[in-house]
């Protein structure tokens, strides 16, 4: 993984946030914002930037599906 720089960190926080935000309340039931947090910086340290993959790494497993 990269140094930890203050953009990274930034990056990261904001990726944290969109994917709190779009979980439903019985996905929040299922999860805490911490273990969505490690999620996202497992995946980050394999060297993924990619906004969209980061949000979507960070909910796997937790997102219901609505069909």
């Amino acid at each position: 993984m990269d140094a930890l720089t203050p953009e990274l960190l930034k990056l990261l926080q904001s990726v944290l946030e969109d994917a709190w935000d779009s979980l439903r309340p019985s996905e929040k039931a299922r999860t805490t914002k911490t273990e969505v947090a490690v999620r996202i910086l497992q995946v980050a340290a394999r060297g993924e930037r990619d906004l969209d993959r980061l949000r979507i790494e960070a909910v796997s497993g937790v997102v219901t599906s609505t069909l």
